[in-house]
């Protein structure tokens, strides 16, 4: 545990630089404590920490040594410290190799022995002979990163920005469950960058960057129904999008963390985070941020059944979008580009089509719009759309085209690893239970009922 009393956590953070890192290889207890002293954690914290009391930290921190192994593993667990860091993530002899791999103590033997014990595991692994756990220990890898540079520069941030983006296209087509560790670790990566010196424009930057970051992360932990783990993660992102003064990057960042209540059947929250987001959208005077939120806005208030405020909303929305200038789509707005404005108003009459006709006339032809226009790697938007489409002709009484397009819907959901994509599936299970006396409505029905009930 490193959380005591009033104190604040230590941040994973401060593990991650040059410094710190080369301490804990060392096992330099005395530095690692007196690098924390730096990041403004006391030795109180300290001591509550690792079980010592105070006099002991100020001896280690005065150049006592600390050897004991299980001191060692204590003050790891205690502090927060990945243990790999230190070489205590494994047995007592992986661990004296990780000491070795570290560079501490090596000689010549020490390498000729290690390239010589390791061919000859080499070749028994391909001589098919049986490892023994030692040997298999051997082969074990520590949780180690990458040391970040002393100095982050324009080029570093650029290469953030560049993978954040290959992430984002990568959780669109193939869903948050699909690439969600490797936007974790990451995410991770980025925000220790900040321990690096920076200019304060490449500073802001970063800031901006590691928000995007943050967002795939918190929408990703959406996309798989971790509603708590989405809300810290935007919640981050809005912090460092102010931090970064870009109003913009708040805006879309607030339309992501509304969505999260909007989509777990809480549409008054989020019809009060969408009108933040349409404050710093306002002040960003990106016509493009706007239109996102107001058609947001106009779902929320088609969930709670307000026809009138939906589509006003939903006729502002579009009138902003069609006011934008191309100089108005940064990296974090691509998403939202023509054929995701068709989407959102199709989600929109689809709400409301629930219940009026008119409104289901009016989804159907937009959704057909979206399924046209919408790039083909966005396979999530698709497999929503299709789902919608389906309920919608389903209720209108298209039973052959309901049961197609909601098959193509059910072929979409199977690839991509989306919990939202199996709860969106919902009205269509709805509409299709209605059909009773049709046999293949009620196969489709059967179908989503095993799909759901798999997951």
């Amino acid at each position: 545990m490193n959380v005591t009393g009033g104190d604040r956590p230590i941040d994973p953070v401060v593990w991650h630089g040059r410094e710190m890192r080369e301490a804990l290889a060392r096992r330099d207890i005395g530095r690692v404590y007196q690098l924390l002293r730096r990041f403004g954690v006391s030795q109180r914290q300290i001591a509550a920490c690792t079980g010592q009391n105070q006099s002991e930290i100020s001896a280690i921190t005065n150049g006592r040594q600390v050897q004991a192994y299980d001191v060692l593993e204590r003050i790891a667990d205690g502090l927060g410290v990945p243990r790999g860091y230190m070489g205590l993530a494994y047995t007592d002899e992986a661990a004296h190799s990780a000491a070795v791999a570290s560079g501490l103590h090596r000689t010549k033997d020490d390498f000729m022995l290690e390239r010589r014990g390791f061919l000859g595991l080499i070749s028994k692994i391909v001589m098919g002979a049986a490892l023994t756990q030692a040997e298999v220990n051997l082969l074990a890898v520590g949780p180690a990163t990458t040391a970040i540079p002393n100095r982050v520069g324009a080029t570093d941030v650029d290469q953030v920005r560049a993978l954040t983006a290959a992430l984002r296209s990568y959780d669109a087509t193939h869903g948050g469950g699909a690439c969600r560790d490797a936007i974790l670790a990451h995410t991770h990566w980025a925000q220790s960058l900040l321990n690096a010196s920076a200019t304060d424009d490449v500073k802001a930057n970063l800031l901006s960057a590691i928000a995007e970051a943050k967002t795939l992360a918190g929408w990703t932990a959406h996309d798989l129904g971790l509603k708590h783990d989405a809300r810290r993660w935007l919640g981050q992102a809005v912090h460092d999008t102010q931090e970064a003064g870009d109003p913009a990057h708040t805006a879309i960042v607030l339309y992501h963390l509304g969505r999260v209540p909007l989509d777990n059947d809480d549409p008054d929250e989020a019809l009060k985070l969408f009108q933040l987001g349409q404050i710093a959208a306002q002040d960003s005077h990106s016509s493009v941020a706007v239109s996102l939120l107001l058609t947001h806005e106009a779902l929320a208030y088609a969930h709670l059944g307000d026809t009138r405020q939906a589509m006003t909303a939903l006729r502002r929305a579009e009138d902003e979008y069609a006011h934008a200038t191309p100089d108005q789509h940064q990296e974090f707005l691509r998403f939202f580009d023509h054929a995701a404005l068709q989407t959102s108003a199709a989600r929109v009459h689809s709400r409301l089509g629930l219940t009026d006709a008119a409104h289901r006339e009016l989804a159907v032809e937009r959704l057909q719009r979206a399924l046209d226009e919408a790039p083909a790697d966005r396979m999530r938007q698709r497999a929503f759309n299709l789902t919608w489409m389906a309920a919608c002709t389903l209720a209108e009484g298209d039973l052959a085209s309901g049961v197609e397009f909601g098959h193509q819907a059910l072929d979409a959901v199977r690839v991509i690893q989306s919990t939202r994509l199996l709860d969106n599936l919902k009205p269509l299970e709805d509409a299709a239970g209605r059909h009773t006396t049709a046999s293949d409505v009620q196969q489709l029905h059967h179908e989503i009922q095993l799909l759901r009930s798999a997951a």
